[in-house]
């Protein structure tokens, strides 16, 4: 089992916008991380046109310091996660890649749990997606108003598209290299609603998509804004919607 576990390579990519706050659970979640995976890694973080000192921050940190040989830290103008994420992915080598949010409300050990479920030999055409909604899943100071917006969000889902998962939007998620480079390069929204553009991209190519379990923790600085973010919801879904079929025609 060993000599299995030690051949994953993994790249962690994580965007980062105006997160000056949230540094020190970043870089925290990131050194349990270290101190249990068992094989080769990558941290890639990128600071999309943070206005606050992220950047700086990011740099001065006495983690990154310490594993700057295992960290691309890439700066770039503000283009929203999607973005973000596509532009990390690219740089991305490792074998497998892991897409998390800064705030670490999935702590990115989770990644270890999963793959102690898989016998470490995650299917290369298998999206594997943290899901709050999966029964196995512990879920640690939700607000009301999260709740209710990923409710929201997921009937919307469910209604304008063919996929019938239970947490799009969780950003904890797993791709093998070659699936995550070939979804994220075909990737067009940068809001919210990247994350069903690359699930459904996915579903059409003929990739599985797996829920998984884990431990989630709702972190303050929320940016949900419920009434005026569903709108946008809605219309970033009806566009990827119409967008994918036009390709399927």
């Amino acid at each position: 089992m060993n000599d299995v576990k030690e051949a994953i390579n993994l790249s962690l990519v994580i965007p980062c916008y105006n997160e000056t706050g949230r540094i020190e659970l970043l870089y925290n979640g990131l050194e349990s991380f270290v101190k249990q995976w068992p094989a080769q890694f990558e941290i890639v973080i990128v600071n999309d046109g943070s206005k606050d000192d992220t950047w700086q921050k990011l740099q001065a940190h006495s983690f990154y310091k310490q594993h700057a040989g295992n960290i691309k830290l890439i700066n770039q103008e503000n283009t929203g996660k999607g973005g973000a994420l596509k532009h990390g992915v690219a740089q991305a080598s490792g074998d497998f890649i892991l897409t998390l949010d800064a705030d670490m409300a999935a702590q990115p050990t989770e990644v270890v749990k999963w793959m102690n479920m898989l016998g470490w030999k995650p299917d290369e055409r298998t999206i594997y997606i943290g899901s709050r909604e999966h029964k196995e899943s512990t879920i640690i100071n939700e607000a009301f108003k999260r709740k209710l917006a990923g409710n929201v969000f997921n009937l919307i889902v469910r209604s304008l598209t063919p996929l019938k998962v239970n947490d799009s939007q969780c950003g904890f998620k797993l791709y093998s290299n070659r699936v995550g480079k070939q979804l994220f390069s075909e990737l067009e929204t940068n809001g919210w609603a990247h994350d069903v553009e690359l699930l459904y991209r996915g579903q059409m190519h003929g990739m599985a998509i797996k829920e998984m379990p884990l431990t989630w923790e709702a972190i303050e600085g929320s940016k949900i804004r419920l009434l005026k973010d569903s709108i946008a919801m809605f219309n970033e879904i009806l566009n990827i919607s119409k967008k994918i079929k036009r390709t399927k025609q």
